[in-house]
């Protein structure tokens, strides 16, 4: 049987745990704003620069489509990107990652699989399943800014040009909206964009040369699309997490509500007990009296 004392004590557990939950859900209200302005304006120039990049495969002479990060090549070595985050609360948003990169590799040999984790539950899992990470990143999305990615982007192409990879995919939430984040598996080396199906003959004047444009353009198009890729999965760990931390406070004060009635109960209880035990005094009172 439940002591006015013990609820009491639950309620005020259950107000001081509703009080964390309804902070951590404004912080990552603030944080998803923060981040969906950021992705949300970068992706129609991450849009327009794989626009460029098609028009420019398309056109470009023959003796350039056997640039290193634009040419096709016999695959020996998978890489796989993995962005999960560093800290739970966020739902099933690690889940439905680990669960995508399970239907991705299901079938595929191990040894030719080379991991690049972003956040502990990546590297746990990974880990846990002696799989060969190449690199591991912890606490890497704490910092979205373009000069972190264009740490990572380095670190990828490196390895990429070096025949580490052969090729190289990125599993990860792309951020549609603060109600709408999907799973996303891309193939981002070596740069072919989806679209391209045929050469056009046409005649482009590059100006001062076609090399001195090339690379940096792919440079920094693989390292806006990193960017971008950074930009979303944090917004969308924050999305996941503001509507667990939203679902966990509604629970919270639903049993909340229904602690202050058991609450108001009891004490009615007590306080009916207390009366007729006076009333009960009152009336041995007067018999004794008489």
């Amino acid at each position: 049987m439940p002591t006015l004392q013990g609820l009491r004590r639950k309620v005020k557990t259950i107000q001081n745990i509703s009080h964390i939950i309804h902070s951590m859900e404004t912080l990552s209200m603030v944080k998803i704003r923060a981040l969906q302005d950021k992705s949300l304006r970068l992706k129609p120039y991450t849009e327009e620069l794989n626009n460029i990049l098609m028009e420019l495969i398309t056109r470009l002479p023959n003796e350039y489509l056997n640039h290193p990060l634009i040419r096709e090549r016999s695959v020996y070595k998978t890489g796989i990107l993995v962005f999960t985050s560093d800290l739970g609360f966020c739902g099933s948003y690690n889940l439905q990652i680990i669960e995508s990169l399970k239907k991705f590799i299901e079938g595929k040999r191990a040894q030719n699989l080379v991991f690049y984790s972003i956040g502990f539950y990546a590297q746990r899992y990974l880990s846990s399943n002696n799989f060969n990470i190449r690199k591991k990143y912890i606490k890497f999305l704490e910092d979205t800014s373009f000069s972190q990615a264009k740490i990572l982007s380095k670190d990828l192409l490196d390895d990429f040009l070096n025949y580490v990879i052969d090729e190289l995919y990125v599993i990860y939430f792309e951020f549609i909206n603060i109600v709408k984040q999907e799973v996303r598996i891309k193939k981002i080396l070596p740069m072919i964009p989806v679209e391209v199906k045929e050469r056009k003959e046409e005649y482009f004047l590059f100006l001062p040369s076609l090399s001195s444009i090339l690379d940096p353009l792919l440079m920094d198009i693989f390292e806006t699309q990193i960017h971008q890729i950074m930009l979303d999965s944090a917004a969308s760990e924050q999305a996941f997490r503001r509507f667990a931390m939203k679902r966990a406070y509604d629970n919270a004060q639903k049993l909340h509500s229904k602690l202050i009635f058991q609450l108001n109960q009891l004490r009615q209880t007590q306080i009916t007990k207390e009366l007729l035990d006076i009333t009960s005094s009152i009336e041995a009172m007067k018999e004794e009296v008489k």
